[in-house]
């Protein structure tokens, strides 16, 4: 329990650094992401059609495939 309360005391004491300047201009004036609604969620119970279910899979490939090409770095 002492070592607990040590550890404590210890990590108030710490100084760490500042984590203002780590965040580029061009990241701190970056727009907001756009948001989109959720797509509708089929009925319980009822069985996922095979076609919008595909449709669904590719959609999510290419929104994939999207994400993959954005360089982070460049948001930085």
């Amino acid at each position: 329990m002492r070592l607990l309360c040590f550890l404590i005391c210890l990590g108030a004491c710490a100084q760490f650094p500042a984590l203002d300047a780590t965040i580029s201009d061009a990241a701190r004036n970056a727009p907001y992401p756009r948001l989109t609604p959720l797509p509708a969620l089929p009925p319980e119970g009822a069985a996922p059609d095979h076609a919008v279910m595909q449709a669904r899979i590719a959609a999510l490939q290419d929104r994939a495939d999207l994400l993959r090409e954005t360089d982070i770095a460049a948001l930085q």
